[in-house]
């Protein structure tokens, strides 16, 4: 399963390639979907409107979209009415957000997935997973900073599949210089894959990525030599229980 996180927080005007408006961000989704890409993965920014966002790209491909539900630029009922199918939620929100993100979801048949960003928060996502009566799924994202995610290395990645309750289904994201050492290694542990400009800016050291569909495209090709064809869309929403 390759997901494509094609614009993150960075400023356009520091960031000329990155897509932010609706249109280029469905122009973004649509190039990434004709290479493989199965999931799109939208971060709430304040120049932009989430719902707007999840048309536009609606209109111009069948992707799962799936939504950061933590960013404040947006209320909770804007996020959860934006038409996305899946929202995410960090593990260590507040219990009162969690509850009403799950009720609001519930009632709308939206999918919730976890987003760890500390091996100490896995301990919580098992606990979360038991309280959870369909499929599971975890972005595990990994950094090369403090506060940017978990180590970047494969002791950590090791780790941290290992720790994962039984029936989690798991994402990896790898923030700038560790996006592909973590391809490489998730693709090695038979997890799933998140690329995109949102995690990083370079497609190797010095050169800066050209677009979202140049990620995408070398994820597939790894993914392919590692006898591990990405997944069809129809493929994805049934892994994630989701209807249509």
């Amino acid at each position: 399963m390759i997901t494509v996180a094609v614009t993150g927080a960075h400023a356009k005007a520091d960031v000329p390639a990155l897509p932010v408006g609706s249109e280029e961000v469905a122009t973004a989704a649509a190039s990434c979907a004709r290479v493989g890409a199965s999931v799109v993965d939208l971060e709430p920014r304040h120049d932009t409107s989430v719902p707007d966002v999840v048309a536009a790209i609606r209109n111009r491909t069948d992707l799962v979209v799936r939504v950061s539900a933590y960013a404040r630029s947006e209320t909770l009922a804007t996020l959860l009415d934006s038409g996305a199918e899946v929202l995410t939620c960090p593990v260590d929100a507040p219990e009162e957000f969690v509850s009403d993100l799950r009720a609001g979801a519930r009632s709308r048949g939206i999918a919730v997935h976890h987003e760890v960003r500390e091996l100490d928060q896995l301990e919580t996502l098992r606990l979360r997973c038991a309280e959870e009566t369909g499929p599971v799924h975890a972005v595990l994202v990994f950094g090369s900073s403090a506060g940017a995610g978990m180590r970047g290395d494969l002791e950590t990645l090791s780790a941290a599949v290992a720790r994962l309750p039984e029936r989690v289904g798991y994402t990896v994201a790898g923030l700038d210089e560790t996006a592909v050492p973590m391809l490489l290694g998730t693709l090695a542990t038979d997890g799933h894959v998140r690329v995109g400009m949102a995690d990083t800016l370079e497609y190797a050291p010095g050169v800066p990525v050209r677009d979202n569909a140049q990620l995408v495209a070398r994820a597939a090709g790894v993914a392919k030599i590692a006898q591990r064809l990405p997944l069809s869309v129809s493929h994805v929403r049934g892994v994630f229980g989701l209807s249509g």
